[in-house]
């Protein structure tokens, strides 16, 4: 699986009193996942900006496994579950090293209609769908980690 890789690590800011990273931060991670992977095959939002389109999330989820806390190292791991003609869904897994392995701590999704500035669906630029196939994963949206047979 062809997937991009980010390090993060948690910020002050992005901690409860618990010291564990905020259930809502995991999204502007995911968030950071996509717009980095975008950027890596050389397309940014801001050129998707130029060309009078936006992409809102019409859908996200995040299953959390364990907790995450300040100044950790985690990796998240970003790829495509699927790309449509007006939209595509990012993957996610937010994991860090422990013992000389990786241990998941979150697994998600978003969904991404294409939309023109005036609100109107529109075709995914034929441009980022091409730099974006080599990270599409085949098979039906599921969510990453649920490859367990008892579904949890």
């Amino acid at each position: 699986m062809n997937t991009h890789r980010l390090e993060i690590r948690p910020l002050f800011a992005d901690v409860d009193a618990m010291n564990i990273v905020y259930n809502a931060i995991y999204l502007r991670y995911f968030e950071l996942g996509r717009t980095e992977l975008m950027r890596s095959v050389g397309v940014s939002y801001a050129s998707i900006e130029e060309q009078n389109l936006r992409f809102p999330v019409s859908e996200a989820h995040v299953r959390y496994r364990r907790p995450a806390r300040y100044d950790e190292l985690l990796y998240l791991d970003t790829w495509l579950d699927w790309v449509k003609r007006v939209s595509l869904c990012f993957a996610y897994r937010l994991s860090r090293p422990e013992k000389g392995e990786l241990v998941e701590l979150a697994a998600g999704y978003t969904t991404l209609g294409c939309i023109t500035h005036q609100g109107k669906v529109s075709l995914l630029p034929d441009n980022l769908v091409q730099a974006l196939l080599p990270y599409v994963v085949s098979g039906s949206r599921r969510l990453p980690g649920r490859d367990r047979p008892d579904g949890i």
